[in-house]
C-alpha cells in the first residue's frame, strides 16, 4: 500500500502563503531600515555619522539582500520594490508625526521623491540581488558589481576629500564610515562570486564605478533640492 500524502501536503506552504511571507518579511526590512533611519537622525553627532543607515549604500544592499532572498529573479525585483518603498513610508510616517517645523510639514512631498527614487532603484538593486542567487557567469557578475560600484562611488564621492585631513578625523568621523564603504565594495565581487567570474566582476565594478562616482554627487544634490522645496 502506497503511503499517505495528505501529512505532506498539510506542512507544504502554499503558492499563497509563501509569497505572503516573502512579501511580508520585506515590508517589515524596509520599515525596520526607515525606522532605523529616522532614529539615528534623531541622536546627532557623531552617531549620525558612524551609523550609515542613511547612506545610499545601505539602502542599496537592504533592496539587494531581499532580491537575493526571493524564490525567483522577477520576485526579486519586486521584494525589492516593495522594501524600499516601506523604507520611505516609514521614515516619512515617522517624520510627519514626531517631527516639528517646516521639514516635518513637507514630509509628504519628500516622501513623494525619495519614492520615486526607490520606485527605479529597489527594483533595480532587488533584481541584482536575485540574479547573484539564482544566475550565473557575467549576470551575476554584473549584478554583484552593480552593489559594489555603488559603495565605491559613495565612498569616493563624498568621503576622499575629507580623508585627506587626517587631523581631523576626530571631527569628522563619517570619512571613515564612508572609507570603510569603499573597502567593502572592492572586497564584495571576492567574497560574494565564483572563482570563474571575479575577473567579470572586478571589470564591470571598475567601469560602474567611474560612471557611478561622477553622477552620484550632481544627481544626489538635485534630488536633496528637489525634496526638500515645500
Amino acid at each position: 500500500m502506497r503511503p499517505s500524502q495528505a501529512p505532506d501536503l498539510a506542512i507544504t506552504p502554499s503558492l499563497g502563503a509563501r509569497a505572503l511571507g516573502g512579501f511580508g518579511a520585506s515590508i517589515f526590512g524596509g520599515t525596520a531600515l526607515g525606522a532605523a533611519a529616522w532614529t539615528t537622525d534623531q541622536l546627532g553627532f557623531p552617531w549620525t555619522a558612524l551609523i550609515p543607515v542613511n547612506a545610499i549604500g545601505a539602502w542599496l544592499a537592504v533592496a539587494f539582500v531581499l532580491g537575493a532572498s526571493a524564490r525567483t529573479i522577477p520576485t526579486g525585483a519586486l521584494r525589492g520594490l516593495i522594501g524600499l518603498l516601506s523604507a520611505v513610508a516609514a521614515y516619512y510616517l515617522l517624520f510627519g508625526l514626531l517631527g516639528e517645523g517646516f521639514r516635518a510639514i513637507g514630509a509628504s512631498h519628500a516622501a513623494t521623491v525619495w519614492g520615486a527614487v526607490a520606485l527605479l532603484a529597489g527594483p533595480a538593486m532587488g533584481l541584482a540581488g536575485s540574479i547573484w542567487r539564482h544566475g550565473h557567469g557575467w549576470p551575476r557578475a554584473l549584478a554583484v558589481a552593480a552593489l559594489a560600484a555603488a559603495l565605491i562611488a559613495e565612498g569616493l564621492a563624498f568621503g576622499v576629500a575629507r580623508l585627506v585631513h587626517l587631523d581631523q578625523l576626530v571631527h569628522d568621523p563619517g570619512a571613515l564610515v564612508l572609507a570603510a564603504e569603499v573597502v567593502l565594495g572592492l572586497a564584495l565581487p571576492w567574497v560574494l562570486l565564483r572563482p570563474g567570474e571575479r575577473r567579470a566582476g572586478y571589470l564591470a565594478v571598475i567601469v560602474l564605478s567611474v560612471v557611478a562616482a561622477v553622477a552620484i554627487g550632481p544627481l544626489t544634490a538635485v534630488l536633496r533640492a528637489l525634496a526638500d522645496r515645500f
